[in-house]
């Protein structure tokens, strides 16, 4: 186990260091420059001594070798467009993404696996081909199609649930908090849910097919006890894989999400930069979700002793 964590620690600093690299060169040859530099009431000389004194007049290997340095000692520089330590506007939104991605996982995870269990042991039932529909109906809409018909229906029309935001009050009010999450956790859900009731129902397939969980029947085990201590736990080891792997995928339907619901999370901020080319911003909220995607797939791979001790990690 400690080799395999060595190992797997490396290859997540060599990972993460190739996506600052990659995202760093892509950003800054990108055409254009930051916008405060496209402020056409600025003189030549103006510009050239703001792109001095943010050091993008210096060589491209020079500004990533001084980036580099201080990300090392945590600090991402100062946000050309909110004039604040990039650090602290990440950590202010950072609890909100996780929030909001934290719940649709919840929601995706506790009703995705039951229902991919009963879509297997009920086959070609009517609740099957519910769940089949469901599961094609939540890859193939757009969330922000699927969040603006929500807000049409629970917002405007209905008036039950708030349209946008983190909260209505100024404090902390639990139920607030968790009205105003309904709705972009339910879309942000949507994306997710369907592979996990797919791979649920496949692998639950696959298991049941299996000699041994015949054998179990043959000696007069009841079917709960054949479903959930025979099959069940051997058919999560590939669905604990796509939970790991849909972390990018909530990550990316969280920028798409925050911005139809104004959510003030990390995805929100990211348009945001991205719109302003505010630089320092961009690759600090890179290296934040590349450090979430790979510490995640991390502690998938731990998992994978805990479901099948066959699994030697050394």
């Amino acid at each position: 186990m400690p080799s395999f964590l060595i190992k797997r620690l490396a290859q997540a600093v060599l990972v993460i260091w190739l996506v600052s690299l990659i995202t760093f060169t892509v950003v800054n040859l990108a055409p254009g420059g930051p916008s405060i530099l496209a402020n056409m009431s600025f003189s030549e000389v103006e510009r050239e001594r703001i792109a001095a004194d943010f050091g993008l007049d210096a060589p491209l290997h020079l500004r990533y070798l001084a980036w580099i340095s201080s990300a090392l000692r945590l600090d991402f520089g100062s946000s050309y467009q909110y004039s604040m330590p990039v650090g602290e506007l990440i950590a202010d939104r950072l609890p909100n993404t996780l929030l909001l991605g934290g719940a649709a996982l919840l929601i995706s995870v506790l009703v995705g696996i039951p229902l991919g269990v009963l879509s297997a042991t009920r086959r070609y039932s009517v609740l099957d081909y519910l769940a089949t529909t469901f599961s094609f109906f939540g890859l193939s809409i757009p969330a922000f199609w699927l969040g603006i018909l929500l807000i049409m229906l629970f917002g405007v029309t209905l008036n039950w649930l708030p349209t946008g935001g983190l909260s209505a009050s100024r404090g902390f009010d639990l139920l607030d908090r968790l009205t105003h999450l309904v709705l972009p956790a339910s879309v942000l859900a949507t994306v997710t849910l369907p592979n996990i009731v797919r791979y649920t129902r496949s692998s639950m397939l696959q298991v049941l097919g299996q000699d041994y969980v015949r054998t179990a029947r043959a000696k007069g085990l009841v079917d709960r006890v054949v479903l959930y201590k025979h099959t069940l736990r051997n058919a999560l080891f590939p669905v604990v894989t796509v939970i790991g792997l849909l972390v990018p995928q909530l990550l990316s339907g969280s920028v798409i999400t925050e911005q139809v619901f104004a959510w003030p999370g990390m995805g929100r901020l990211a348009v945001q930069s991205a719109l302003a080319r505010d630089f320092p911003l961009v690759m600090g909220l890179s290296l934040v979700a590349s450090i979430l995607v790979v510490m995640t797939n991390l502690i998938v791979d731990m998992f994978y002793a805990l479901l099948d001790p066959r699994v030697k990690l050394e």
